[in-house]
């Protein structure tokens, strides 16, 4: 029993080195996988914020639908769930959407854009480790341990060295050993193989290189919202320490409906992604009080909006396009109790706003914006979910964009008194 006692560190160390070294083996991108962090909680309740997701591509074995597979979308590396595929031109294209998204993602993920498939899900551990990367974690998981380890061992040598004095006149005082002791029984590091002498410091320092070396490793997976159509009853539950939920397309950021005069309408719209989007056959639509809808416009060919840049629609009555430099035109009006909506050239929605009472079926995400909109007043979309009135028109807000994007009008947005249009020449506004 004494001897499993004093063997007890050591095979616990040994237990944790082989830990380590599976880590790093199965989060080494040199094995053809992938560790990667999951920030959001589009795929909740299958993978939660914070949890460490490891993919492997898939060699010469299609991906499924019902796969959860990790891929290359713009800047960001996003996991979400295949729901089926398609067959463009002869190649594959698969069609994905988050487990707590109540739309599939607006496009396809061609086969070269794929990291691989998640197999192994390892909860919570993203998070300790991406603290791992910052300047306190990483002198806390790495620097500090390894001081010590030195201090200790820097102490442990004084030791066999005072131990070794005071074991010397013994030595000298035995006349059947007249040869002088060699240097090297002076300073004896004996001592340092045994393994009962160490305890669990240097298997310490040999764990913590690998685990250190496969933390740098693991990239960041950017789960994303992307509903795009009514989202009541979704539940989103990513942490507020991960952000607001900034959409990843383009938005109706802002609707006037008169100004000095009743003919003066104008829909803003804006671009939060990195790239600038081609508008040509994109539509602009409404509906009425009663529910009947009505074309606003079809954009026109070669039009396009800046990344994190603006585009705007202005109605031609009055001349009041060649006011505000409008990027597109048409004869139509917006009212009270109206809704409006932003399609693709293939009908498939982009975005939506309803403001006022709507009884009627209306183009609206959640809750319809509760008010109508008096003289030169207007409804602008919210740069942060803390922005407010007054951060949006004088504040810190005033410059971030307009991309938060919650799926619900109500929230989304908020009153402004003064309306402030801006069109593709604009400057543009980065979150």
């Amino acid at each position: 029993m004494k001897a499993f006692i004093k063997d007890a560190p050591f095979g616990v160390s040994v237990i944790f080195i082989i830990l380590a070294i599976g880590f790093v083996y199965i989060a080494a991108p040199v094995f053809g996988n992938s560790a990667l962090i999951v920030r959001s909680g589009s795929m909740q309740p299958s993978v939660a914020v914070g949890d460490l997701v490891l993919t492997r591509a898939q060699k010469n074995l299609p991906y499924k639908a019902g796969d959860i597979i990790s891929f290359k979308s713009q800047d960001k590396i996003i996991s979400h769930r295949i729901l089926g595929q398609k067959n463009q031109n002869g190649k594959i294209y698969y069609q994905t959407k988050g487990d707590a998204n109540k739309n599939e993602d607006p496009n396809l993920v061609a086969e070269s854009e794929i990291l691989g498939k998640a197999y192994f899900r390892l909860p919570y551990l993203g998070k300790l480790i991406a603290f791992t990367k910052t300047s306190a974690g990483f002198s806390l998981a790495v620097i500090f341990p390894a001081l010590l380890v030195i201090v200790f061992e820097i102490q442990n040598i004084f030791k066999e060295i005072n131990k070794q004095k005071a074991v010397r006149p013994e030595v000298a005082k035995q006349p059947e050993y007249p040869i002088v002791t060699p240097m090297i029984e002076v300073v004896n590091f004996s001592g340092f193989s045994n393994r009962h002498k160490l305890g669990f410091r240097l298997p310490s320092l040999k764990i913590l290189l690998p685990i250190l070396a496969g933390t740098l490793l693991v990239y960041s997976s950017f789960a994303y919202f992307s509903d795009t159509e009514t989202s009541t009853g979704n539940v989103f539950t990513a942490a507020d320490s991960f952000g607001s939920p900034v959409a990843d397309h383009i938005v109706i950021s802002e609707v006037q409906i008169r100004g000095s005069t009743p003919e003066k309408d104008f829909i803003e719209l804006y671009n939060p992604t990195d790239s600038s989007i081609d508008l040509s056959g994109w539509k602009l639509r409404k509906k009425n009080a009663n529910g009947t809808e009505d074309s606003i416009r079809v954009i026109e060919s070669e039009k396009s909006i800046p990344a994190h840049g603006f585009f705007l629609w202005a109605t031609s009555d009055e001349s009041y396009n060649v006011t505000l430099n409008a990027d597109t035109t048409s004869a139509e009006n917006l009212s009270e109790n109206n809704s409006v909506a932003l399609l693709k050239s293939d009908n498939s929605m982009v975005d939506q706003i309803a403001w006022g009472s709507t009884i009627n079926p209306q183009f609206v995400e959640g809750t319809a914006f509760p008010a109508n909109m008096s003289g030169n007043e207007s409804i602008e979309r919210k740069a942060y979910s803390t922005s407010t009135v007054t951060s949006m028109t004088t504040g810190t807000d005033t410059d971030k964009g307009n991309g938060f994007d919650s799926n619900d009008n109500a929230t989304d947005f908020i009153l402004r008194s003064v309306s402030q249009p801006q069109n593709s020449g604009s400057a543009t506004e980065s979150p």
